[in-house]
């Protein structure tokens, strides 16, 4: 299974009841293939740059979710035929190792109290 970011928009609808009907849709799709969801940021009401499915302005929602690579062709496929979602972008979460970054600068790095010579501001 590979971590994935989803941000799918949705048609703007008035009240919270069709919101929660659309994120339901796309949680099932997930889970339809086999997937889990991890994570639902949601970003909210957003003017779009341009019309899509004669809509102006959609509701914007982030999802980090699990799903195995070769479920990813169909899972697009059944995004792309959902008459409630507008339009979808879908990202390979990269994994993070933080072991790396977890060196401490070195002590010369940090230097206080030198005067730097030939360096002139001004005139």
């Amino acid at each position: 299974m590979k971590t994935y970011e989803a941000l799918v928009i949705f048609p703007f609808q008035m009240g919270l009841e069709g919101h929660q009907d659309q994120k339901n849709v796309f949680e099932e799709i997930i889970k339809k293939h086999e997937g889990k969801v991890l994570n639902r940021n949601e970003i909210g009401r957003r003017p779009l740059g341009y019309p899509i499915k004669k809509s102006k302005e959609g509701y914007f929602v982030s999802f980090v979710f699990e799903l195995s690579p070769d479920q990813v062709e169909a899972f697009k496929r059944s995004l792309q035929l959902a008459e409630e979602i507008l339009k979808f972008t879908i990202v390979v979460k990269p994994k993070v190792d933080f072991s790396r970054h977890a060196k401490s600068a070195p002590s010369h790095a940090v230097q206080t109290g030198e005067k730097r010579q030939g360096i002139s501001h001004g005139s």
